[in-house]
C-alpha cells in the first residue's frame, strides 16, 4: 500500500476476489501492497482499524507439505507482505455466523498484518495456527510459482526491456566489428601504410586510455581517508546546527537489528556446502535476524543431497531454483530475493569467507546515509549498494593466483576506492555486494541474460540516481588456480562488460543524461575501454614490436614521432601498470606477491585470449554461462592474506 506521500508500507494488498486470476504476473509482482516496509504504528486509518478482523492465536500446527494452502484463498494475497508479516492464507471457515480465514504463521503476527481480510475474505475472524519458516516459504513458492519464475527470469526484460541483455546486441552493434575487419582489409589493401599507422594509433590510444585512467583512481585512493574525515566533520557541524547530538550512534541494539538475507547461489558446489555453513556461522548477527538461502539449482542433485545431509543451522535455507531459462547465478538470486524476508541483502559465492563484522557495517552505512539525507545533511545520492573489497586466501599458492591477486588487490584496494572519492559510478564485484533490498526490486533486481550481473547493477544504480559506496570490510575467495579454468572464467567477466556496455549504450545520448559526465567517464574509462584495451593490447604489442622491426631493419616508411610515441606509449603504459599494481599488492599482501607485477605483460596476454573468447561468445553465444569451479585448493591457507 502507497501513502500520499509515495512512502512505502507493508500493509496487506487489497485485491479483489479472483482479481490475481486476470492480472499478468508482472502486474501481481508489482501490486503497491507487495511492499516489505514495516508499517509505521499511526499507518492505519482509524476506519480502517474499527475494520480489523477478531485474531484468535492457537497452539494448532500446520503441516504445509502434507496439507498445503488452498491455492485459491493464498494467491489473494501478494508473497511479499505474506513472508514480511510471517503468514500465508490457509483455509476459509464460512460455516459459523461469521467466516472465519485460518493462517499459517511463524510466531505471532501483527494483529494490524490482517488489514483488508474483510475486503478480501469476507471474514471477520482470523484463526492463527502455526507452522515453520521453512514450510511458509515452500509454501508460497508453490502457490506464486508462475509469479517467481517471471521474476527471477523476464522481470527486468519486461518491465525495463532498454536495460535488459536478453534482446542481445543491436543491429548496428551487430555489424560494427564486421564493419571495422572490412575496412581494416580494404586499407591494407589499398594503403598499408596508412592503415597500419590508424591502426597503431588507435590501439595505442585504447591501451593507453584505460591505462591513464586506471592510474589516476589510484592515484586517488590515499586522498580517500582526508575525504571521509571532512565529511565526518562537516556531517557533526551540521548535526549541531540541526539540534542533534554531535555523536553518530551507528547500530541500535541487536533486538532492532533489521532481518538480513544472504544469498548463496552454488551450483555442482557439493564438495564446499560443509566448508560455506562453517564460513556463515562466524558471521556475527543475531541468528533470529539471519535469513540465509542456498541456492541450488533443481539438476544439480549432487549439490542438493550434501546440503540436505549437511548439519545446517535454523537460519540456513535449501531453496531449490525450479528449471528454467537461462540457467545463471543472477537468475537465481532473482529466485531467492523473491522470497527473501530482509531488509537488506548480500550475494556471497559458496567458497566466500567474509569478515564476521560485514553485516553490521553495511546496517551502519545505510542508517547513516538514511538519517544524513532525512535531516538533509549531504548533498549525495541515496545509497542503494554497499560493496566489500575481497581478497584471496590462497593468493601465494601458485604464480596464476598471484597474478590474480594482485589484480583484486589493484581493484578492490585501490581503483574502486580511488573512484569512490570522485563519486564515479562503481562497477559492482560478483560477491559481497549489499543491496537495499526495496531499491533493488525497484530498479528490475538483476539482469539474468548478463553473465556480469554485478558490473551492470552497479551502473543501473547510478542511472537510476542513486549510489554505490566501498565499505571498509573484505571477503576471502578462492582464486582460480589452473589456467584453463581462469580463461573461462575471464571470458565470462569479459563478455559481460561487452554486454553492459552494450545495453548501455544502446541509446549513448540517453545515458549521458541519466548518468551525466561523471557516468559517461567511468562507462568510458573503465567498462569499455577495459574490454577494448585487452583486444587491443596483443595488437599494440604486435605493430609496436613490427613497426620498430620494420622502421629499424626494414626501411618501413614510418611517420617518426609514430614510432616514438608507440614504443614510448606502450613501455610507459605497461611499467606504469607494474609499479601500481606491485605497490598496492604488496600494501594489502606482502613483497613477495607483490614482486611478481613483473610479469603483468604476460598476465596481460591472457586476459587478451579471454577478451577475444568473449567477443566471438558475444556475437554468437551471448548468455552462455561458464562456471568456474571451487574447492580445488580449500585445504590450502595462505598466510600473506592476514
Amino acid at each position: 500500500m502507497t501513502t500520499g506521500s509515495g512512502e512505502r508500507t507493508g500493509v496487506l494488498a487489497v485485491v479483489p476476489d479472483g482479481a490475481t486470476r486476470d492480472l499478468a504476473p508482472l502486474d501481481v509482482v508489482d501490486l503497491p501492497g507487495n511492499r516489505l516496509r514495516p508499517p509505521a504504528p499511526t499507518e492505519l486509518a482509524p476506519e480502517v482499524r474499527r475494520r480489523l478482523p477478531d485474531v484468535e492465536l492457537t497452539d494448532t500446527t500446520v503441516d504445509l507439505d502434507a496439507e498445503p494452502p488452498d491455492r485459491d484463498l493464498a494467491a489473494r494475497v501478494g508473497h511479499r507482505p505474506c513472508l514480511f508479516h510471517g503468514w500465508v492464507p490457509w483455509r476459509l471457515d464460512e460455516t459459523g455466523d461469521v467466516a472465519t480465514l485460518v493462517v499459517a504463521a511463524v510466531g505471532r503476527p501483527d494483529p494490524e498484518s490482517f488489514a483488508g481480510v474483510r475486503e478480501l475474505y469476507a471474514a471477520g475472524r482470523v484463526e492463527v495456527r502455526r507452522t515453520t519458516p521453512t514450510a511458509l516459504r515452500s509454501a508460497l513458492a508453490e502457490v506464486h510459482r508462475e509469479v517467481l519464475l517471471h521474476e527471477a527470469g523476464d522481470r527486468l526484460a519486461t518491465r525495463f526491456p532498454r536495460l535488459s541483455a536478453r534482446s542481445g546486441l543491436t543491429t548496428w552493434q551487430r555489424w560494427f566489428p564486421a564493419v571495422l575487419l572490412v575496412a581494416l582489409v580494404v586499407g591494407l589493401v589499398r594503403s598499408p601504410t596508412t592503415a597500419i599507422v590508424v591502426t597503431l594509433a588507435v590501439a595505442n590510444l585504447l591501451f593507453v586510455t584505460n591505462v591513464v585512467f586506471k592510474t589516476v583512481a589510484v592515484s586517488l585512493m590515499p586522498f580517500r581517508a582526508a575525504h571521509r574525515s571532512r565529511q565526518q566533520l562537516e556531517e557533526m557541524q551540521a548535526r549541531v546546527e540541526a539540534g542533534l547530538s554531535p555523536q553518530w550512534a551507528a547500530l541500535p541494539p541487536e533486538d532492532e537489528l533489521p532481518v538480513y538475507t544472504v544469498l548463496v547461489p552454488a551450483y555442482d558446489e557439493a564438495n564446499v556446502v560443509e566448508t560455506l555453513v562453517a564460513n556463515l556461522s562466524v558471521l556475527d548477527y543475531p541468528p533470529d535476524k539471519l535469513d540465509v538461502m542456498l541456492l541450488l539449482e533443481a539438476d544439480d542433485e549432487a549439490t542438493i543431497a550434501a546440503a540436505q545431509a549437511a548439519d545446517l543451522p535454523p537460519f540456513v535455507e535449501v531453496v531449490v531454483v525450479p528449471p528454467g531459462t537461462p540457467q545463471t547465478k543472477p537468475r537465481a538470486c532473482n529466485y531467492g530475493l523473491s522470497l527473501a524476508r530482509g531488509r537488506y541483502a548480500v550475494i556471497y559465492d559458496a567458497e566466500d569467507r567474509p569478515d564476521p563484522g560485514q553485516l553490521k557495517e553495511a546496517v551502519a552505512a545505510f542508517r547513516r546515509d538514511q538519517f544524513e539525507q532525512r535531516h538533509g545533511l549531504t548533498s549525495k545520492p541515496p545509497l542503494a549498494v554497499v560493496q566489500a573489497s575481497l581478497h584471496y586466501f590462497n593468493a601465494d599458492y601458485n604464480v596464476l593466483t598471484r597474478m590474480f591477486a594482485i589484480e583484486y588487490a589493484h581493484w578492490f584496494e585501490a581503483m574502486l576506492p580511488g573512484m569512490d572519492v570522485t563519486r564515479l559510478p562503481l562497477p559492482l564485484g560478483g560477491t559481497s555486494n549489499h543491496f537495499d533490498v526495496d531499491l533493488l526490486r525497484d530498479l528490475g533486481s538483476w539482469d539474468p541474460y548478463n553473465v556480469t550481473e554485478d558490473a551492470d547493477a552497479g551502473l543501473r544504480t547510478a542511472s537510476a540516481g542513486y549510489r554505490v559506496e566501498m565499505m571498509d570490510s573484505s571477503t576471502g575467495e578462492e582464486a582460480c588456480a589452473v589456467t584453463t579454468s581462469w580463461i573461462k572464467q575471464r571470458t565470462r567477466w569479459i563478455k559481460g562488460y561487452m554486454m553492459t556496455a552494450a545495453v548501455n549504450l544502446r541509446d549513448p545520448w540517453r545515458f549521458a543524461r541519466e548518468t551525466g559526465p561523471l557516468g559517461v567517464i567511468s562507462m568510458l574509462g573503465l567498462v569499455a575501454a577495459t574490454t577494448l584495451a585487452f583486444l587491443a593490447y596483443p595488437l599494440a604489442l604486435a605493430l609496436t614490436i613490427a613497426t620498430y622491426i620494420g622502421v629499424q631493419l626494414v626501411g618501413l616508411d614510418l611517420p617518426a614521432w609514430l614510432t616514438e610515441i608507440s614504443v614510448t606509449t606502450f613501455v610507459f603504459g605497461n611499467l606504469m601498470m607494474i609499479v601500481t599494481t606491485a605497490l598496492v599488492a604488496s600494501w594489502r599482501y606482502t613483497w613477495r606477491i607483490g614482486i611478481f607485477a613483473v610479469f603483468g605483460p604476460v598476465y596481460w596476454l591472457l586476459h587478451s585470449v579471454a577478451a577475444w573468447r568473449a567477443l566471438h561468445q558475444v556475437l554468437f553465444d551471448p548468455h552462455r554461462w561458464e562456471k568456474t569451479p571451487h574447492g580445488l585448493t580449500e585445504d590450502y591457507e595462505s598466510a600473506a592474506h592476514v
